[in-house]
């Protein structure tokens, strides 16, 4: 049968790349191949156009395997040359070690890290789900499509598939598929060693449709249950497919082919048990004519939906505008609020989001359980469930690990602006996630409230102290702790217009309104909130709550004679991007007696004083009390900010 032989020459190319490369995961490329091809041959894809808007999302969890995504691409049309697969894992390559958004056509999201992928999937569904109750109209499909996960044992037993699975099941997401890899191996150990666990009825628990397949290897069994699967109406499937890694080499079966290369003698022999050609790269005729094919498969259901593309756009200009090219809109909305009052910044920031969500119903997000007390909720919006799949405000329950993911997953769908929130000190649930969100350049909103040991009484498991600075050096990552409400206006203008995801670290406390003329320069990074009256003695230079102390300060300090400018810095990572000579504007090298001020770590603000500067900040655990008397015992006062400038002119 002519499938089965591109399968088998689909697994003959993976072997290929990574004899060549001489590194990857052989086991994986020899096991998964024939569900890879079932899951491509039944998606609505089109590899002339791989972005698609109501292509089938497919993301394959376990990114180990790569080698045989990449020869499934190949295979399946997309742009992959046969010399891509000669350059897999080699340096600056459309075939990296593991599958990168965008780095290689076709791969829906960068994977690596187990069970990512799985909650990743788990958000593209969530946003079809969205999309389809909310902009759909009559006879106008615009988004209606199935997402495809693959994972392995490693997916399923890293704990936030767990989170996203229960999500998934309560969420009743049922075009949600995933295909289970279960050929009962990890990296180093046979899985009855280490699992006692019964798969099919962890997900049966969790609300899910569950489907086997006994022989993994029959692409034409597998085929069968993707197609049971889409009958689904209630329920989100998992195919648990009995699979055999290594399949047809000396090492079936056995961890030890999981991650080591076989040679190209090895793999030749592997070669010729699948009946495939044994030159390296090689693909005979007769799977070449069948390829051709492979790429023309939904021709039809694409020129369809590109007339309903056409007929949507001209009835409801209002709809498709705000899916695809609304951010100027955005930022005239935000630009235009005025505060007048002290509030905290999670309160501004509550504020500014409904108030986008007035004018702009793309907005979808939710916070892990505290939605009320971060203010990260849309008041209209209601809640998101499986009887309400138009709601804007999705509750995640207490599933930070998850909820990073998943919102990785509605940013890569496209068409909607998606924020999650918690407390800042569980952002160290979300950090891989959050570093998936820089990696593929997402637009995604990390709404962090609660910013700073002056929560107080909650004490020091509650009070974060390291996590700020364990953000700012995620690259590519916009980390913005606004000192008032204007500066939070300001933070959100400058999140509408990056491309990159942008964290925001709110207070939970009121601040002063510090009612800067330059406002506007806060959208660079750092500038300048108060200038010194003559003679420039010190710079105090702060982020967030700290910034209305260093002005307290600078009041005091000019009683006793000594003049200091007050520079606020919500978002480093912005101002050291600015030029130079803006840089040397806000902080002139001709003054060296600078004081940075932070109730956190101290090392993001060493490189902002030069010999002769302080840092004042917090490199310890907090304590449980009063935030104002904790803040006291920590030094970060008034007080002792003059008493540091004080000394530092001395």
């Amino acid at each position: 049968m002519i499938e089965e032989k591109v399968v088998n020459t689909i697994r003959k190319l993976a072997l290929d790349e990574i004899a060549e490369a001489n590194s990857g995961h052989p086991g994986i490329a020899l096991g998964i191949a024939p569900m890879l091809f079932a899951t491509y041959k039944n998606a609505k894809i089109n590899p002339k156009d791989s972005n698609w808007f109501n292509r089938d999302r497919i993301v394959m969890s376990c990114g180990h395997g790569s080698s045989v995504l990449y020869s499934t691409l190949f295979a399946f049309g997309y742009k992959i040359e046969l010399e891509d697969l000669k350059s897999f894992r080699k340096l600056g390559s459309l075939t990296p070690g593991h599958p990168e958004h965008d780095v290689t056509d076709g791969v829906d999201a960068s994977t690596g890290a187990l069970g990512q992928g799985f909650a990743t999937a788990v958000g593209m569904a969530l946003a079809e789900s969205h999309i389809s109750a909310k902009f759909n109209k009559d006879g106008l499909p615009l988004c209606d499509h199935f997402t495809f996960v693959l994972c392995g044992d490693g997916d399923l037993m890293e704990g936030i598939s767990y989170e996203a699975m229960n999500i998934a099941g309560k969420f009743k997401l049922n075009k949600l598929i995933a295909l289970y890899d279960n050929n009962g191996i990890t990296m180093t150990d046979e899985m009855n060693l280490i699992s006692c666990e019964d798969t099919a009825k962890r997900f049966e628990s969790a609300g899910w449709n569950v489907l086997k397949v006994l022989d993994g290897e029959n692409y034409l069994e597998i085929e069968k249950a993707i197609k049971e699967a889409k009958k689904s109406k209630t329920k989100p499937t998992i195919i648990i497919c009995n699979t055999i890694i290594g399949y047809k080499s000396k090492l079936a079966g056995l961890s030890k082919c999981h991650g080591k290369p076989f040679t190209k003698e090895e793999t030749a022999e592997i070669c010729q048990n699948l009946g495939v050609s044994t030159i390296p790269f090689e693909i005979e005729g007769d799977v070449k004519k069948y390829m051709e094919k492979l790429p023309k498969m939904n021709e039809k259901a694409y020129s369809k939906w590109q007339e309903i593309e056409k007929e949507y756009k001209q009835k409801y200009k209002k709809e498709y505008k705000t899916l695809f090219n609304s951010w100027q809109e955005k930022i005239n909305i935000v630009d235009k609020l005025k505060f007048k009052n002290d509030v905290s910044t999670r309160e501004a920031s509550g504020i500014i989001l409904n108030k986008l969500a007035e004018k702009e119903n793309n907005l979808f997000g939710g916070g892990a359980d505290v939605a009320q007390s971060t203010m990260a909720y849309i008041n209209a919006g209601n809640n998101f469930s499986a009887n309400n799949r138009a709601a804007q405000n999705i509750p995640y329950g207490i599933r930070e690990h998850a909820m990073s993911a998943i919102v990785n997953g509605i940013a890569l769908h496209t068409g909607l602006q998606t924020f999650a929130s918690t407390f800042l000190i569980f952002s160290d649930y979300m950090k891989y996630g959050i570093r998936q969100s820089a990696l593929m350049n997402l637009p995604v909103w990390y709404i962090l409230s609660h910013d700073s040991i002056y929560i107080g009484e909650d004490g020091p498991s509650h009070q974060p102290i390291e996590q700020t600075a364990g953000l700012r050096l995620v690259p590519n990552l916009n980390v913005i702790r606004p000192a008032d409400a204007n500066e939070t206006k300001q933070a959100y203008i400058m999140a509408i217009k990056s491309s990159k995801p942008t964290a925001f670290i709110l207070s939970r406390q009121k601040l002063p309104l510090i009612n800067a003329e330059n406002i506007e320069d806060a959208q660079k990074g750092g500038y300048i909130v108060s200038k010194e009256s003559k003679k420039l003695d010190a710079i105090l230079i702060a982020s967030g709550s700290e910034v209305s102390l260093c002005l307290e300060a600078k009041e005091k300090l000019k009683a006793s004679g000594v003049d200091v400018r007050v520079v606020s810095m919500p978002c480093i990572e912005e101002f050291l991007r600015q030029d130079k000579a803006y840089q040397n504007k806000v902080l002139p090298k001709s003054c060296n007696k600078r004081v940075c001020v932070d109730v956190g770590v101290c090392e993001p603000w060493f490189k902002f004083v030069q010999h002769g500067g302080n840092v004042m900040g917090i490199n310890f655990f907090g304590e449980s009390g009063n935030g104002n008397e904790v803040a006291s015992l920590f030094g970060i006062t008034c007080d002792m900010i003059v008493k540091n400038v004080k000394k530092l002119i001395k």
